[in-house]
């Protein structure tokens, strides 16, 4: 999985944009938090956000008498000011960012990744969101460029030698990725799923090739291998399944999305049969990877920049 599609994920929900009004009632009986231009936001929406980013993003119980989450709402009211900033921007120059945009982008991420519509839906959810939680990071980062193509004259340029450079100045420090080596299968029916996981941990038939002749789920070609994941970026209840799980062992099966699925962690034997690479990866191996890093780091200076005109001439009331 690419690292912008990795990035997307963990942060899709503060990305996404602010409701474009609230109701009336609402604003009577709940606290006003923020007004921006005259467009408020309530406490309620903001502790919603707060609840979804610390459940699905930090993947903890959300505990409103946590000291930390006064910090947390602070953060995440300055994003949906942020939000709304950029929606009335957005409509005062008539920036519009339709279906057709955001499904062509998403279409080229799946693309490139070489997953099928329902091999990146299954994907996401692996990592704890929706397919609807995704488009809208996607939308939101389409607005953004566009709204930087209007009022930020100068181009974002990488140039090769950056691209070099930074990696001349960080391949020590550049390691394969960590986490657990994860298997999954994916199953039509529970009852073939039981029968399944029989043969499997009585070693009539390995995981692996259980996954290439049986699997209808992401990674079937590969034995099942959903590649090196930290188990805390699971979906909770494939966490809970692997809980008990010794290295090599399968567990028992789980629903995801409808179907049973069955999952197994790589064992000491199945990581030596594949080893990590030693030293730095080849610098054809990060380039591109660099090169989207660097990108987005310019591009981020421009928008913040640009995010602080837009503050500094707008009326911003915190109630917080």
């Amino acid at each position: 999985m690419s690292a912008v599609f990795r990035l997307f994920i963990a942060l899709s929900v503060c990305l996404a944009l602010a409701p474009a009004s609230f109701a009336a009632q609402q604003v009577v009986v709940d606290k006003i938090v923020a007004q921006v231009n005259g467009e408020v936001i309530t406490l309620f929406e903001l502790n919603e956000k707060v609840k979804i980013y610390t459940t699905q993003v930090e993947k903890r119980a959300f505990n409103p008498a946590d000291p930390a989450i006064a910090d947390l709402q602070a953060r995440i009211l300055k994003t949906m000011v942020d939000d709304i900033l950029l929606k009335q921007e957005a409509t005062r120059l008539k920036v519009v960012v339709s279906d057709t945009e955001v499904d062509s982008r998403i279409r080229e991420m799946r693309e490139k990744g070489g997953l099928s519509d329902e091999q990146f839906n299954q994907q996401l959810r692996l990592e704890g969101m929706t397919r609807k939680e995704f488009a809208s990071a996607i939308k939101k980062d389409i607005l953004k460029k566009q709204l930087l193509g209007y009022m930020v004259q100068r181009k974002v340029v990488v140039t090769e030698e950056e691209v070099k450079n930074f990696y001349e100045g960080n391949k020590t420090g550049m390691k394969v990725e960590t986490g657990q080596r994860i298997g999954l299968i994916m199953l039509g029916k529970m009852d073939e799923a039981k029968a399944l996981r029989q043969r499997i941990a009585s070693g009539q038939i390995s995981f692996a090739d259980a996954a290439r002749k049986f699997s209808v789920g992401p990674g079937a070609a590969q034995g099942g291998d959903l590649g090196k994941v930290e188990l805390k970026d699971l979906a909770p209840e494939l966490r809970q399944a692997l809980q008990n799980v010794n290295a090599g062992g399968v567990s028992e099966p789980v629903l995801l999305d409808g179907k049973p699925v069955l999952l197994t962690i790589a064992s000491d034997t199945t990581a030596k049969a594949a080893p990590a690479p030693v030293g730095p990866p080849p610098y054809e191996s990060v380039r591109d990877e660099i090169f989207e890093r660097i990108y987005k780091e310019k591009l981020e200076k421009q928008f913040a920049d640009y995010m602080e005109k837009l503050r500094s001439k707008s009326v911003i009331k915190i109630n917080l």
